[in-house]
């Protein structure tokens, strides 16, 4: 039996939301200010992950000019349908929300 932590990833990935997808788990959090935004993760036992890039990678796609620390990415949400992955967050620097999807999730990685 091995043994689970808490929290399931150590450091700041505030806000986690996960999704299934056969046998495979994603797991996205909030960035806030950060650029890149939205890290994305992968695992397939819910103890080891990996990091696969970011959702965000591009300013068209994330506005942060002069955000401050209480600002930008919060709370993404990350849902799978029919092979197609969903993501919707709000970017709280701008007053956005908004909706991201793609049917390769790890193609359009950083």
């Amino acid at each position: 039996m091995s043994l689970l932590k808490n929290p399931i990833l150590a450091g700041f990935y505030p806000d986690p939301s996960i999704c299934r997808m056969g046998s495979d788990y994603y797991l996205v959090t909030s960035s806030f200010c950060y650029f890149p935004g939205i890290p994305l993760f992968h695992s397939q036992d819910l103890i080891h992950w990996q990091q696969l890039g970011h959702c965000l990678t591009t300013e068209k796609q994330l506005e942060l000019r002069d955000a401050d620390s209480f600002s930008g990415i919060w709370a993404p949400t990350i849902r799978c349908h029919q092979g197609r992955f969903y993501l919707v967050t709000t970017n709280f620097h701008t007053k956005e929300n908004f909706l991201i999807y793609t049917d390769d999730i790890k193609a359009r990685l950083v």
